[in-house]
């Protein structure tokens, strides 16, 4: 590590030079997708199991998958001491929907690696799953043998007008049944979002400083509602319409 850095600090260059994740993007695997489905992270490295593991060889890699799973997990408690660990089943995959998700995931990814200004100039063989590896059969057993979490859990406190439709938190981010508990982060959202969570959760945090401070004052320090204009692009019937430019094997 501290040669790493000395290498930064004294040419600009080495592992300490990027950010590892260089660039990402979300994109729709489905012109009838109504939200980006699919997020990309792209990797001018190789690594494993979150970096623990440095790949052994000069590559390049997109780390991939869908946005808005389907599949539902559970958070169960372990003991009447709070301080032991509860059992988390994350449960991924368990569906149709969420495999042909990853498998269009993949595909897409091999549709971006075919292009020409990557094909021509960086693109190699394709080093996992592989490029003989095309049936669906195939893509989900690569998946289950290395499909990892990104670490964006969420809705296990989903909020709900109503507990009975399990719904765990109130609109005002009380716990349903319980006074002087309020929950906010994630796990009150009710779906995951097409997104990362650190900027929903920080308006999250924003929206319930102001309930609580309204509450405690008296005052309403609620924003008004706002009316700039959303720009709505017709994106459906712009997007990945007919035919890939580069076909790949599926």
């Amino acid at each position: 590590m501290i040669g790493i850095g000395l290498q930064w600090l004294l040419f600009r260059q080495g592992w300490g030079a990027t950010s590892h994740l260089e660039t990402g993007g979300f994109a729709r695997s489905a012109p009838d997708v109504p939200h980006p489905n699919i997020q990309f992270h792209f990797l001018p490295s190789t690594i494993h199991d979150h970096g623990r593991k440095m790949g052994s060889q000069h590559a390049f890699q997109v780390h991939v998958g869908p946005m808005r799973s389907t599949s539902t997990g559970q958070i169960l408690i372990t003991s009447p001491d709070p301080t032991k660990p509860p059992h988390i089943d994350a449960n991924y995959m368990a569906n149709e929907h969420d495999r042909a998700e990853m498998r269009a995931s993949i595909r897409l990814s091999r549709e971006i690696f075919a292009q020409p200004a990557l094909a021509n100039e960086f693109a190699g063989i394709e080093l996992a799953p592989g490029p003989n590896k095309t049936s669906d059969r195939e893509l989900d057993e690569f998946v289950r043998a290395l499909g990892d979490s990104a670490y964006h859990p969420s809705c296990t406190c989903r909020m709900g007008s109503n507990p009975d439709e399990a719904a765990v938190t109130q609109p005002n981010c009380k716990v349903w049944g319980l006074d002087g508990l309020r929950i906010v982060d994630a796990s009150i959202m009710p779906s995951i979002v097409s997104g990362n969570l650190n900027a929903p959760v920080i308006m999250l945090a924003e929206r319930a400083a102001d309930l609580i401070i309204s509450e405690q004052t008296g005052h309403n320090v609620m924003l008004p509602p706002s009316k700039a204009k959303v720009w709505k692009p017709k994106y459906p019937r712009k997007q990945r319409e007919g035919e890939p430019m580069i076909k790949v094997n599926q």
